[in-house]
């Protein structure tokens, strides 16, 4: 009687619950997990075309994946940095250069419209700019791409560029696991084991000498 009365309906729901969690739970770690797992494709844009030194410069980026879906709810920032010189190399795309200088303007771009990431930045003088695009959707792990902007009075154009897929460490997914899944899984075992145990009938008392 002790199983199906109140005490044992009490007992079994952080059980019922944390089942109820597990699935959508392991369905968020997966698409966490593969979101970035391909190549992210963009295009950079800017406006006006040409652009004016000196004056707010639009700054437009859209992402697709390689099947050409939009990829949305990206966390996107930019970084700008002036050349050394018109024959200088792109530099790599790192936020780990020992060698690269604070940048000029940085900005995170907000999403305009599903896929399309928008900012303004002004850049005081014409002549050849570092653009890096850092992809921070997932804390552990960045994507970065290089792209020179160039300020010569001439259009820009479209300035494609590619985020290379993201890996995501074991460490961090059964992490994530074991707090969203596996913590209230264990909470409800222990409760339901102590409330199993606190129902037990007493032991029948011997009859007297």
């Amino acid at each position: 009687m002790s199983g199906s009365g109140p005490s044992g309906s009490r007992a079994g729901r952080p059980a019922q619950r944390g089942r109820r969690w597990a699935l959508p739970a392991l369905a968020l770690l997966g698409s966490i997990a593969y979101g970035h797992a391909t190549l992210v494709f963009g295009v950079a844009r800017v406006s006006p075309d040409p652009p004016v030194p000196g004056a707010p410069l639009a700054l437009t980026l859209t992402l697709e994946d390689p099947s050409l879906a939009p990829v949305e709810d990206a966390i996107v920032f930019v970084e700008l940095r002036p050349m050394a010189a018109d024959g200088a190399p792109l530099p790599p795309p790192s936020t780990e250069a020992p060698d690269l200088p604070p940048p000029l303007a940085s900005l995170r771009l907000t999403e305009a419209d599903p896929a399309v990431y928008h900012g303004t930045v002004v850049l005081p003088a014409t002549g050849r700019y570092h653009l890096l695009v850092r992809d921070q959707t997932f804390p552990w792990e960045e994507a970065n791409a290089s792209v020179v902007l160039p300020l010569t009075g001439a259009p820009v154009g479209e300035l494609p560029f590619i985020l290379p897929p993201t890996q995501v460490a074991p460490r961090s997914l059964w992490t994530w696991i074991l707090w969203l899944v596996g913590l209230p899984l264990v909470a409800g075992a222990v409760v339901t084991l102590l409330v199993l145990r606190g129902a037990r009938p007493a032991p029948a008392a011997k009859g007297g000498t």
